[in-house]
C-alpha cells in the first residue's frame, strides 16, 4: 500500500508541474498575441501571398513575351443576378470612406475586357467586389484569377488595413462536412501560412489570426475551381458560400459555364428551396482566343529560315475557319500552349525527332480527319512525353515512362481514395496503403522486443516452444492494436513546444518512488508513467509559430518530420534518463547488487521509449506515414521512392503540375483525368 501510495503521490505532483507549464506557456502566447495587431497581420499576410505568387507565376511563365492574353464578356443571361439590383445593393451597403460611384459599370456589358484589365473591372466597375469568372476548359480561369491577386497585392496600402486578396483552391471543401466555409478557409490558412494558426490578438484572442481576419473582413477569398466540387454539392456550396457572405464582403469565384449552369439548373436545393447565383455578383465569361493570337503564340521564337513557319502551316491556314475541328480545340489557352510544348522545340533541342503538327489533322489508324475531341486527347497524351523530353543542359532523374507512371498513379489516387479531389496532399497519400503494412512497420519495435523476450525465455527453464508461443501471442496482440487503433494524423503537424518540466517532475517522481521504496517497485511503475507523460505530450503539446512564412509542401514535410523526430527521441531520453536515474538509486541503495537478474530491464525500458515514441508520431505526424507509403509505392513500382522530390521536380522543371499553397495540382482537370481514365 505504502509503494502504491507513493507513486500515486508522485503521479499527482508530475501532472501538478505538467499543469503549471502549460498554464505558464499559454500565457506567454496570450501575452506574445495581445502584442501584434490584426492590421500588422494583414500586412504580414500580404507579404508573404505575394511572394508567393510571384515565384509561381514564374514557374508557370504568366509574364514571359508571347504568353495568351485571354479577353472576356459579360456572363450569359440568367447566370447573374439583374445589374440594377447588384447597384442597388451596393448603394446600401455600408462602406469606409467615399466611394466612386462614377465608376460603376452602367450595365452588365460594360465588364468587358481583356489581360491586364481585370483589375480595373474588379476594383472599380463591379460596385459589389463580388465577381463569377466563368469560361470553357482549359479558358485560363485560374491564370486571370491569379494575376487579378497579383495586382491587388501591388496597389495594397500597407499599414491601412486593407483587404488581403488570398487564392483558395475550393475543390478540397466538402459543404456537407464542413458547413462553415470561413471554417473551412481558417484551417487552409494555417496550412499553408503557419502563422495563421496561432491565437489573434485580444480581444479576438479566443480564435486564430487567420478567422479574425476572416471576420474583420481583411481578407478576399478568391475561390478557384468551384466546378471541381463533386456533382450534386455544388448547389449546396453555393448556397452555404451565400449565407458566410455578409453586407460589404468581397469575393471573387472561378467556375466552368456549363457546371455552373448545371449548378443553378439542375441541382436541388437544400428543402426545395430554388436555386440562386452567387449573391450581388456579377459576371464574366472568357472567351475563345482569336485565330491571329493562336497562331502568332505557335510560331513565337520563329528562326531565320521559316522552320516554324513552315511546320505550322498546315494547322495555322486552318485556324480562321472556325467550324474547323483544329481551330475549335486550339482556341483555349491550355490546348495552344500543350501543343506548342509538344510541336516546338525548346533552345537547345535537336530538331530531328520532333513529331510533326500535322498528325493533329489527321487519324493516321483510322485514315480520316480527327474530331475535336480526338485532338483534345491526342494533346493530353503528348503533354508527359514532351514535358519530359530528354535535354543535355538539363539532365532529369526521372524518364517520361517513370512520369507518366508515378502522374498515372497519382491520378487515379486521386479517384479511387479522395473522391476525385484535384489537392495532391503528402499527407494524405497514405490512404493509398493497406494499412496492415504500416501497422507492420509501426509495430518493428514490438517485433524487436519480441525476439528479444523470446531469447530471454528460451534461456529460461520456460520450454522453447512457450517462449515462440508467448512472443506470437504478443506480437500479433500488437498488431491487431495497431490496425484497429492507430490511424495517422490527417493534417501535417506543426511546430512543437516540448514541455520539459512536467516531464522531467514526473521522471523525478519515478525517481523518488525508487529512493523512498526500492528500484524494482519504481520499474514497475514506469509504464504507467510514461504513458501519462507521453499521452499528454503527444495531444498536448503547444504549438510553436512564431516565424512568419509562407509554406510549401517540402518545407511543411520537413517541419513535420522534426515534430516526428522530437516525439521519438524525447520518448527514448526520456525511459534512457530514467533508467540511469533508477539504477543509481539502486547503486545508492543496495550496491552492485541491485544490478543482478535486471539486465532485461535495462534493455528492456528504453525499447519502451522507442516503441511508445513512434506509436505516438505516427498518430500524431503524417510523414512517418508517408514514409511508409513511399517504400511500398517504390516496391511496387508504382512511384518514385524521392516521391516528394519528383512532385517538386514536376512543378518547378517540367510544368506538369501547379502548385496552390501548400498542395499540389495537376496543371489542369482534364490532364488529370485523362490520366485517371487510361488506368
Amino acid at each position: 500500500m505504502l509503494s502504491f501510495g507513493v507513486g500515486l503521490l508522485a503521479l499527482v505532483v508530475g501532472l501538478i508541474a505538467l499543469a503549471v507549464a502549460w498554464a505558464s506557456y499559454q500565457a506567454d502566447r496570450r501575452d506574445h498575441a495581445d502584442s501584434v495587431r490584426l492590421t500588422d497581420l494583414a500586412d504580414d499576410l500580404a507579404l508573404k501571398v505575394r511572394a508567393q505568387w510571384e515565384g509561381e507565376g514564374k514557374v508557370r511563365r504568366l509574364y514571359e513575351p508571347g504568353s495568351l492574353t485571354v479577353s472576356w464578356q459579360q456572363a450569359p443571361e440568367g447566370m447573374t443576378e439583374q445589374w440594377s439590383k447588384i447597384r442597388e445593393a451596393a448603394e446600401r451597403w455600408p462602406r469606409a470612406g467615399s466611394v466612386d460611384t462614377s465608376a460603376w459599370a452602367a450595365s452588365a456589358a460594360d465588364l468587358a475586357g481583356e489581360g491586364s484589365e481585370i483589375k480595373d473591372v474588379f476594383s472599380r466597375r463591379v460596385p459589389t467586389d463580388r465577381l463569377v469568372i466563368l469560361g470553357q476548359e482549359g479558358a485560363g480561369k485560374t491564370v486571370l484569377l491569379v494575376q487579378l491577386l497579383l495586382e491587388l497585392l501591388v496597389e495594397r496600402p500597407a499599414g491601412e488595413g486593407a483587404r488581403v486578396p488570398v487564392l483558395f483552391s475550393i475543390a478540397s471543401w466538402n459543404p456537407v462536412e464542413e458547413s462553415d466555409l470561413f471554417a473551412w478557409m481558417d484551417r487552409r490558412l494555417a496550412i499553408d501560412y503557419e502563422f495563421m494558426g496561432l491565437p489573434a490578438p485580444a480581444p479576438d484572442s479566443s480564435v486564430s489570426r487567420g478567422r479574425a481576419l476572416l471576420d474583420r473582413r481583411l481578407i478576399l477569398p478568391l475561390l478557384d475551381g468551384f466546378d471541381e466540387i463533386p456533382h450534386g454539392f455544388r448547389m449546396q456550396a453555393l448556397m452555404k458560400i451565400n449565407e458566410a457572405m455578409v453586407e460589404g464582403q468581397g469575393i471573387v469565384l472561378s467556375c466552368r459555364t456549363q457546371d455552373y449552369w448545371n449548378a443553378l439548373s439542375q441541382e436541388p436545393g437544400a428543402l426545395g428551396a430554388l436555386p440562386v447565383p452567387l449573391e450581388r455578383a456579377a459576371g464574366i465569361e472568357l472567351q475563345n482566343l482569336d485565330a491571329s493570337i493562336v497562331e502568332r503564340f505557335l510560331r513565337e521564337g520563329i528562326d531565320e529560315e521559316g522552320f516554324l513557319t513552315g511546320r505550322w502551316r498546315p494547322v495555322t491556314e486552318l485556324l480562321a475557319d472556325t467550324a474547323q475541328p483544329i481551330a475549335q480545340a486550339l482556341s483555349t489557352p491550355l490546348m495552344a500552349s500543350l501543343a506548342k510544348t509538344i510541336y516546338n522545340p525548346r533552345p537547345g533541342d535537336s530538331l530531328s525527332g520532333l513529331p510533326d503538327p500535322a498528325e493533329l489533322l489527321t487519324n493516321s489508324v483510322a485514315g480520316r480527319p480527327r474530331t475535336r475531341g480526338e485532338i483534345e486527347d491526342h494533346l493530353l497524351a503528348g503533354f508527359l512525353p514532351a514535358a519530359y523530353r530528354r535535354h543535355r543542359g538539363h539532365p532529369c532523374r526521372w524518364t517520361s515512362d517513370d512520369a507518366q507512371a508515378a502522374l498515372q498513379f497519382l491520378a487515379c489516387h486521386l479517384k479511387d481514395n479522395l473522391n476525385h479531389t484535384t489537392d495532391v496532399e503528402w499527407w494524405k497519400l497514405h490512404r493509398a496503403t493497406p494499412r496492415v503494412v504500416s501497422a507492420l512497420v509501426v509495430g518493428l519495435p514490438v517485433w524487436i522486443t519480441v525476439v528479444v523476450l523470446i531469447i530471454w525465455m528460451a534461456a529460461s527453464p520456460l520450454p522453447w516452444w512457450g517462449a515462440v508461443t508467448a512472443g506470437t501471442i504478443i506480437g500479433s496482440y500488437a498488431l491487431v492494436l495497431f490496425c484497429a487503433v492507430l490511424v495517422p494524423r490527417s493534417e501535417p503537424a506543426a511546430r512543437i513546444h516540448v514541455p520539459w518540466l512536467s516531464t522531467a517532475g514526473l521522471v523525478a517522481g519515478c525517481c523518488l518512488v525508487g529512493y523512498l521504496e526500492d528500484w524494482g517497485t519504481a520499474f514497475l511503475s514506469l509504464p504507467l508513467v510514461a504513458v501519462v507523460v507521453f499521452l499528454v505530450f503527444g495531444w498536448r503539446a503547444t504549438r510553436s509559430a512564431d516565424i512568419v512564412t509562407a509554406m510549401d509542401p517540402v518545407s511543411i514535410l520537413e517541419r513535420d518530420r522534426s515534430t516526428a523526430r522530437k516525439i521519438i527521441i524525447g520518448s527514448v531520453l526520456v525511459c534512457v534518463v530514467t533508467t540511469i536515474g533508477l539504477t543509481a538509486v539502486g547503486l545508492v541503495r543496495t550496491g552492485w547488487e541491485a544490478l543482478e537478474g535486471t539486465a532485461w530491464v535495462l534493455l528492456g525500458f528504453p525499447l519502451f521509449g522507442l516503441y511508445v515514441g513512434i506509436a505516438i508520431a505516427f498518430r500524431q505526424t503524417a510523414s512517418p506515414a508517408l514514409a511508409v507509403a513511399c517504400w511500398y509505392f517504390a516496391v511496387r513500382g508504382r512511384a518514385p521512392r524521392d516521391l516528394m522530390g519528383f512532385l517538386a521536380d514536376a512543378h518547378e522543371r517540367h510544368s506538369v503540375l501547379r502548385r496552390v499553397g501548400a498542395v499540389y495540382q495537376f496543371r489542369h482537370l482534364d490532364l488529370q483525368q485523362h490520366l485517371a481514365n487510361r488506368q
